[in-house]
């Protein structure tokens, strides 16, 4: 289900509602675009709470902590400390990785 939008750029939250809407004909609109955003809500709740999200087959979502290191101001050219602070890392699976490295071999949206 990728159109020619898609395939020049990236793909938006409203494709993915419009994906959503398509694949599950009960669903409205507006309640597609919920389970869309309910999914976007936990997901980052859980990463805000610390905990990893890991979607099978696809990869795992966590937050880590960047250790403090020296840097270099470029307008200034003066040597600077950047303090620690958490970034976000994401581990894509087995699976998505043998997908993106052989494109030709479609997954099943397992």
């Amino acid at each position: 289900m990728i159109d020619d939008e898609t395939k020049r750029g990236s793909r938006t939250k409203a494709d993915l509602v419009d994906l959503v809407y398509r694949s599950h004909g009960g669903l409205t609109k507006s309640e597609a675009a919920e389970v869309v955003d309910s999914i976007f809500r936990t997901m980052k709740m859980s990463l805000l709470d610390g905990q990893a999200v890991k979607i099978q087959n696809f990869g795992v979502f966590e937050v880590v902590p960047r250790q403090g290191r020296m840097g270099v101001d470029p307008s200034s050219g003066e040597r600077i400390f950047i303090p620690p602070r958490k970034g976000l890392s994401f581990r894509p699976a087995h699976r998505l990785k043998e997908a993106v490295v052989k494109p030709g071999k479609r997954g099943s949206g397992e």
